[in-house]
């Protein structure tokens, strides 16, 4: 989208009230006037021809469909426009600013707080936020700008995204403390055929674990459907079935502390790498480029 006679603060200014969702939110963070604010988004609109922004009272304020499409632009140029300034300053070698993560939701916990902790230490002057979502929500939100690079599994990816990938390994099954297979160092499907199942059901989770049964040669029978990671430990955990992840956490306990047991899968079945996307058709800022070599030394061992 083509922004014409539109001014950088203004496209900041719009990018604070996305955020915040209040104009007097936005101005406290952009450190101005509410109706400064309010004055520079009805230029905009005016400029535009484009409603960017609804107004409320009571709830605040929110952007309509062209503000959205706007944003997307607006974030892209704020971002170029940072970078230049750094390297305009002699400072080439820093990266500064807020970059924006994205996570599949299931795998956050393994991967935002390592990332998050150890980049922002590396570069102090950039200040990481995340959002967390099912595939298709962050995929969207690459697309959108609503995030600028994401955690994602390499499957079913919305057109337009770009990837890298971290690392590959291969699901495990998990089983309760008590069953009959828990000593044992591989199972194949088909010997559990007649165990209840347990599915993490965060699209487009179900969709792989389909091809990892039809790959055995087993047809998936739900028993319990579980849009949580934990959750789905926890119910294996009181033998109320098995289940089959990709992440494996370093503890071998549920919430309630009952013993899960991760055991390798004999079967030969599809794998799902994780890997970080970015919305293709354009560079990387250079703080996003900074953090995917970050997590590439980090993740990819």
């Amino acid at each position: 989208m083509n922004l014409p006679n539109v001014t950088l603060r203004q496209l900041e200014y719009l990018i604070a009230v996305a955020e915040t969702g209040s104009l007097t939110s936005a101005a406290a963070r952009c450190h101005v006037s509410q109706g400064a604010i309010s004055l520079a988004l009805s230029e905009m609109e005016r400029v535009l021809d484009l409603r960017l922004v609804l107004r409320s009272p009571r709830r605040g304020a929110a952007l309509t469909a062209a503000g959205t499409r706007v944003l997307s632009d607006a974030r892209r140029v704020v971002g170029a426009m940072g970078d230049l300034g750094v390297e305009a300053r002699g400072l080439s070698s820093q990266v500064s600013g807020v970059l924006t993560v994205g996570c599949y939701a299931p795998i956050a916990p393994f991967h935002l707080p390592a990332a998050i902790a150890t980049f922002e230490s590396a570069h102090p002057e950039v200040s990481v936020r995340f959002v967390e979502g099912s595939l298709p929500e962050i995929g969207e939100d690459l697309v959108a700008g609503r995030c600028e690079i994401a955690f994602l599994y390499d499957q079913d990816l919305v057109p337009g995204i770009a990837t890298r990938t971290l690392y590959d390994q291969s699901p495990k099954v998990l089983l309760p403390a008590g069953h009959r297979f828990r000593r044992r160092r591989a199972v194949a499907l088909r010997e559990l055929a007649g165990d209840p199942f347990v599915l993490l059901d965060v699209p487009p989770s179900e969709r792989y674990f389909r091809s990892v049964f039809a790959a055995a040669g087993v047809e998936m029978v739900v028993t319990h459907r579980a849009r949580g990671f934990e959750l789905a430990r926890s119910l294996v955990a009181r033998g109320l079935g098995y289940s089959i992840t990709v992440q494996q956490p370093a503890v071998s306990s549920s919430y309630e502390g009952l013993e899960v047991v991760a055991v390798r899968l004999r079967d030969v079945v599809p794998t799902t790498p994780v890997v970080l996307g970015w919305a293709a058709g354009g560079p990387l800022t250079r703080r996003a480029h900074a953090f995917a070599e970050h997590c590439a030394a980090l993740f990819g061992g």
